[in-house]
């Protein structure tokens, strides 16, 4: 079997199981001869235990049984919406659909993805052997490219472009966000460094929107009021994971965060119109009212 199948039936799996909560083996062997990616070949015991070992294994997903028989996913915490594991499987589970859809590609319009990824695996050894990058990289802003000495700390996925979180030994050691797109060279120097035992990546973006991270904005609580269509969208898509719907009337809806209002959750209320509007705090008001009126002006 090529390993492409593998995969899918490990996508396959996992997805059924998640779906169904919990089921029973028969079941899956139904299920299993349904489904077109099987060609009606029957699933043995034998090898829906060797399925179950290898997801394990390569995803720290654990499918287990209770008293009943009945198999379910003992650890859902790993396929919570920001986790590795639920990434891969959604990125995986999305390219299979994809790879199967070939017939109608003319039918399919994708969004253009920035490069970079040719720097992910470089970056993702770094990380592991606690090791520096030497890195070329052209900012937004910098009219020159610079070089320097990176202590690589985590990746993060924003709006379908990678960023490097790293410590610039140029920089007196600050953490800086890197585009993997902007970098013009990358090599790994095989030099270690002392990593912060107490850095977690989840822990550090947490009171943040995207990736901006400036010192000047410290997280604080915020209240948008959601007119309209917004009030669905937001209900289906949160904007931050710190979101609660604390007011619905009848035209509007007020919804709180604890976060930092920083550049990137700016631009995302900016982005909305006059189907958004902040209501505390008051500085955050006059921020997005003063960045309203530049654009009035831009346009008289």
């Amino acid at each position: 079997m090529r390993n492409t199948d593998t995969f899918r039936q490990y996508i396959w799996l996992v997805n059924t199981i998640q779906r169904a909560k919990k089921i029973s083996f028969d079941r899956i062997k139904r299920l299993w001869v349904e489904d077109d990616l099987n060609d009606s070949r029957p699933l043995s015991r034998t090898t829906f235990f060797r399925l179950r070992i290898s997801i394990d294994d390569m995803f720290g997903i654990r499918i287990e049984s209770d008293n009943q028989h009945l198999y379910y996913i003992s650890n859902p915490e790993m396929l919570r919406d920001n986790s590795t594991q639920n990434w891969m499987l959604q990125t995986l589970t999305v390219g299979n659909i994809l790879a199967d859809s070939l017939s109608i590609k003319d039918k399919l319009v994708l969004e253009e993805i920035p490069s970079g990824t040719q720097c992910l695996q470089t970056i993702i050894n770094a990380i592991k052997n606690n090791s520096t990058l030497q890195m070329t990289h052209q900012g937004f802003e910098a009219a020159n490219a610079k070089t320097t000495i990176i202590e690589p700390y985590c990746l993060k996925v924003f709006r379908q472009r990678w960023y490097l979180l790293g410590k610039d030994r140029h920089k007196h050691n600050d953490f800086r966000i890197f585009a993997l797109d902007r970098i013009i060279e990358l090599s790994a120097t095989n030099e270690p460094f002392e990593t912060d035992p107490s850095f977690d990546a989840e822990d550090f973006f947490k009171n943040h929107f995207g990736v901006f991270i400036g010192e000047k904005e410290k997280p604080t609580r915020i209240v948008l009021r959601a007119y309209g269509k917004m009030i669905p969208l937001i209900r289906s898509l949160p904007k931050h994971h710190s979101q609660k719907e604390i007011t619905t009337r009848e035209t509007y809806s007020d919804f709180e965060y604890y976060l930092a209002p920083s550049f990137d959750f700016r631009q995302e209320i900016l982005k909305e119109g006059h189907e958004l509007e902040v209501i505390e705090p008051k500085s955050l008001r006059k921020t997005i009212h003063d960045e309203l009126m530049k654009t009035i002006e831009m346009y008289k």
